[in-house]
C-alpha cells in the first residue's frame, strides 16, 4: 500500500515546488503603502497590527508628497488650525475667567442671610451678567461661525483622502490583480490525488 501511495505524494510535492518556483511577482508601481514587509517612513506601525492601519492616511500621505496641490491643501491646513487656536486663544481665557467670577459671586450670594439684601445683590449680579452676554454675542456669533467653517473644512478633508486613496487602490488593483493560475493548478492537483486514491481505494476494497 505505501508503494503504491509514494508517487501520488511525490506528485503533489513536485507540483507544490513548481508552483513557489514560478510564483509570479508583483507588478511595478505599487505603492509604498501596499507593499510587503515595506519600511514606511509615512506612519510608524511596527507596532501595530495589520488590520489596525489607516491605509487610507497611508496612501493619501504617499500621494501628497508628490502633489503640489495636495502639499498646499495640507499647509494651508497645518497654518489655519494654528490660526484658530491663536484666535480662540485669548477669547477663551477672557470667557472663562468671567465665568469663574460669577460662579464665586453666586457662591458668596449664597452665604448672604438677609434676604431682602440677598435679592438686591442678586438682581445687581443678574444685570451684570446680562450686560456681558450682550457684550460676548458678536463674539459666539463668530466662534459658531467658526466651528462650522472648521467642520466643513475637516468633512473635505475626508472625502479628499478617501477620494485620493480610491484612486489609487483603483489603480493598484488593475495593475496587481494576481493570477488565478496558481488556484487552479493546485484544484487540478487536487482533483488528480482525488481520482488516483479513488482508483487504490477501489482496487483494495
Amino acid at each position: 500500500m505505501k508503494k503504491i501511495l509514494l508517487p501520488i505524494f511525490l506528485l503533489v510535492l513536485i507540483s507544490c515546488s513548481s508552483r513557489k518556483e514560478t510564483k509570479t511577482t508583483p507588478q511595478a508601481d505599487v505603492p509604498k503603502a501596499l507593499q510587503d514587509n515595506k519600511e514606511s517612513n509615512l506612519i510608524s506601525i511596527s507596532k501595530r497590527k495589520s488590520y489596525d492601519r489607516d491605509l487610507v492616511e497611508e496612501l493619501y500621505k504617499e500621494k501628497m508628497r508628490s502633489t503640489p496641490a495636495l502639499q498646499e491643501i495640507e499647509t494651508l491646513t497645518d497654518k489655519l488650525n494654528d490660526a484658530e487656536n491663536d484666535s480662540l486663544e485669548i477669547y477663551n481665557d477672557f470667557k472663562a475667567k468671567n465665568q469663574q467670577y460669577y460662579s464665586s459671586a453666586s457662591s458668596h450670594l449664597n452665604l448672604i442671610k438677609d434676604s431682602s439684601l440677598k435679592k438686591e445683590i442678586e438682581n445687581v449680579i443678574e444685570k451684570s451678567t446680562l450686560a456681558y452676554n450682550n457684550k460676548i454675542s458678536g463674539f459666539e456669533d463668530l466662534t459658531t461661525i467658526l466651528n462650522k467653517k472648521i467642520g466643513s473644512a475637516d468633512d473635505r478633508h475626508s472625502a479628499l483622502m478617501i477620494l485620493i486613496s480610491l484612486g489609487m487602490m483603483k489603480e493598484y488593483q488593475e495593475k496587481n490583480m494576481p493570477s488565478s493560475k496558481p488556484i487552479e493548478s493546485v484544484i487540478n492537483d487536487y482533483n488528480r490525488l482525488i481520482q488516483k486514491m479513488d482508483s487504490v481505494i477501489n482496487k483494495n476494497k
